[in-house]
């Protein structure tokens, strides 16, 4: 599909959007995520290095992981979930 045509059917489909104000407040959330700029991380640098940390002690075996498989068949053995 070229621009053209793009262009043409985002026109058509807005101009419908426009009839709905419940559609027209979803695409303004989405006008704003897309003209914002990047901001700047909700998780803190600290944060990713405690994780990288953790992560090399499982992937060296110096601490002991279960799947989330296991840990759901355990679960649902223990409690009834």
């Amino acid at each position: 599909m070229g621009a053209v045509e793009l262009r043409n059917k985002l026109i058509e489909k807005f101009s419908q959007f426009i009839e709905d104000d419940s559609k027209l407040l979803a695409l303004d959330g989405i006008f704003d995520s897309l003209n914002t700029k990047d901001s700047p991380s909700l998780v803190s640098e600290t944060h990713y290095k405690i994780v990288e940390e953790r992560r090399r002690k499982w992937k060296t075996g110096e601490t002991k992981a279960r799947s989330w498989e296991i840990v759901k068949l355990e679960l649902m053995q223990k409690h009834g979930f």
